[in-house]
């Protein structure tokens, strides 16, 4: 099994490693100097933020993390008394030991300075999403000692706006105050999209489209899709024509810019979409993919993808062939034009891998995949999916095993460490941190299972009996942290199997067949009861190995059949998809239809109902 890399983490670099390599040339910064725009940076601040390194083909993530340490660092030295460049150095740095690196560091300057709005925010901001009910009374102290400080508003807009701590009127109150103190400052605007008040955001978005058509730079080209959202979110559904007509204007103005940027092309898309002119949209979105940068390679990849969905596992042979065949020839593709981006290497690992590649190719890719993820990763990486992911790609394809017991057993050091950083607590739900759980613990069962595999290719038999000993442990972790959850009861079930599998491959080198054979019935049963399929077009070596033994044993055809082959027959022919209970109270709403009517949950209550959910742009 090859992980995917878990693509959920933009802002997985942050920098500050050299927090503690330099010391500013200030110990306090002073309460907020009110002869000083207390909203937006100095027009020297804000040119130098402008001339940030930006990152290139060429670099890691880790080269332009560093780069962009350095580079605001100097700003640091230039400006140490400058709450901005501050802002953004703490903003930057979050890698785990950067990230306590810096609490440590404001921790001390609040010591120092404890009558300092803009330390107080700041150090709120570093413990943000750590230690967030200490960030609410640093945000809440920096307004007593500074009522017309803006910046606290929007930070607390952000923690009461989060599902842990969920205020919607203090969300509501924040963000208009910071609105009222910045009306000039976009992030606002942004931050009201997540407000419910139809009056409030009917008449903040006046005032944003007024700012708007003043302005052609990045960031507010950046900001018409808030626009737009809130405009339409205000209006009734009688209004959107006029909306839609609207929003046609702002595009030929935007269109008319002829900028050419990242911005400018998101905008065009956007809005050509909210318009209802989804041809344009699409063809302003194929030149915008013809000519990308790296700052808009993510929409590429998502356009790809959007284009070729990956077949579901069932799925017949030829369509995942093709699928993966195109997949191999893009992935080929990307990697000339990003070959430090480790994930993109996994795109092509995992091609391979599936189309049965050529061996020397499956490794080439997998060692390019980790080379660079370590030159990515920085001092806390390479991180434990990565390890997890070319250990789990040979593995499946029984290559060398020597490198895969390397691989796996460092993904699990990592593992463990990674265990030990704390959730992001404003998300940090019950359902969010039990999903958490399952997902390292999977995690861990998938790490010793390659384990158990090298060491059975090695003829390692020992070593193979004590990690199953081992697997068999966190097998039970597992169960229990499934629960009630079909799928995961399914996940886990599957998992189930594969120890099994091993055990019985244990037993036949060991030369116990009747042991192995009760033992591949188990894992058999486990797959059936998990109702997972072999993958189309590939070799189904758990049966093929069972059945073999059984014919050893005597056993027949018939009886083969009988006993297995008509179940397996029977799942091959079932439909995967089915309705589950979801089990789960559907919160409060209230939403207008295309007619003007009103529904809201009391109005469903007693009624058989379809919801079908889904997310606008």
């Amino acid at each position: 099994m090859v992980l995917l890399p878990q693509l959920c983490s933009p802002c997985k670099f942050f920098s500050f490693s050299c927090a503690f390599l330099f010391v500013l040339a200030w110990t306090c910064i002073p309460a907020v100097a009110q002869e000083r725009d207390a909203c937006s940076p100095s027009p020297e601040v804000k040119a130098a933020f402008e001339a940030l390194p930006k990152q290139t083909p060429a670099d890691t993530e880790w080269d332009y993390h560093q780069k962009l340490i350095a580079a605001i660092q100097d700003l640091l030295r230039k400006y140490p008394s400058d709450f901005f460049v501050q802002k953004q150095y703490v903003s930057t740095m979050d890698t785990p030991t950067d990230r306590a690196n810096v609490i440590e560091e404001y921790k001390g300057k609040r010591a120092s300075s404890s009558d300092s709005a803009e330390i107080l925010y700041l150090y709120g901001m570093a413990l943000l999403g750590r230690q967030s009910p200490e960030s609410i009374k640093l945000f809440s102290a920096a307004l007593e000692t500074n009522s017309k400080f803006p910046w606290p508003h929007l930070g607390l807009a952000s923690i009461y706006g989060s599902p842990i701590f969920q205020d919607k009127a203090k969300q509501k109150q924040h963000v208009v105050a910071f609105l009222n103190a910045c009306p000039d400052i976009l992030d606002g605007y942004k931050a009201l999209t997540e407000i419910d008040d139809k009056p409030v955001m009917r008449e903040w978005a006046a005032q944003l489209r007024t700012r708007l058509a003043k302005r052609s730079d990045k960031e507010a080209l950046s900001t018409y899709a808030a626009l737009w959202s809130l405009e339409f979110k205000a209006a009734p559904p009688s209004e959107y024509d006029s909306l839609r007509k609207r929003t046609a204007q702002d595009v030929q103005r935007i269109r008319a810019l002829d900028l050419k940027t990242t911005e400018w092309y998101r905008a065009l898309v956007e809005g050509y979409k909210v318009a209802d002119d989804q041809k344009t949209s699409d063809q302003i979105r194929d030149e915008w993919i013809s000519q990308s940068d790296l700052a808009s390679y993510s929409f590429v990849l998502e356009h790809w993808f959007k284009n070729h969905p990956q077949p579901a596992s069932e799925a017949d042979a030829a369509t995942r062939r093709a699928y993966y065949e195109a997949l191999l020839k893009q992935s080929k593709k990307w990697t000339q034009e990003r070959p430090n981006t480790a994930f993109l290497w996994n795109y092509r690992l995992e091609a391979l891998v599936e189309l049965d590649g050529p061996a020397g190719d499956i490794e080439d890719a997998a060692t390019k995949e980790l080379d660079v993820a370590k030159k990515s990763d920085g001092p806390d990486g390479p991180y434990s999916y990565e390890w997890l992911n070319v250990a789990g790609a040979l593995s499946e394809k029984h290559l060398q095993p020597e490198r895969v017991l390397e691989w796996a057993e460092k993904g699990l050091a990592q593992l463990e460490t990674e265990k030990k950083y704390p959730p992001y607590d404003l998300y940090a739900t019950k359902d969010n941190l039990a999903e958490r759980k399952f997902g390292l613990a999977s995690e861990e069962v998938w790490g010793i299972g390659y384990l158990i595999e090298a060491n059975l290719q090695l003829k390692e038999l020992d070593r193979a009996q004590v990690d199953l000993m081992r697997l068999d442990e966190r097998l039970q972790d597992l169960k229990s942290l499934a629960g009630d959850k079909q799928d995961k009861k399914k996940d886990y079930l599957s998992s189930l199997s594969g120890y099994w599998g091993r055990m019985a491959r244990l037993a036949e080198l060991q030369s116990r067949k009747l042991d192995a054979m009760s033992f591949y019935e188990n894992a058999l049963l486990a797959r059936l009861d998990a109702e997972q399929k072999p993958k189309a077009g590939h070799p189904d070596e758990l049966a093929e190995d069972a059945k073999k033994l059984w014919a050893s044993l005597g056993g027949t055809e018939a009886g083969w059949t009988m006993w297995y082959g008509r179940r397996a027959d029977e799942l091959a022919r079932s439909n995967s998809l089915r309705w589950e209970e979801a089990n789960e109270t559907l919160p409060a709403f209230e939403l207008t239809d295309m007619n003007g009517k009103t529904w809201n949950l009391e109005a469903l209550r007693g009624k058989v109902t379809f919801l079908n959910f889904w997310a606008s742009w």
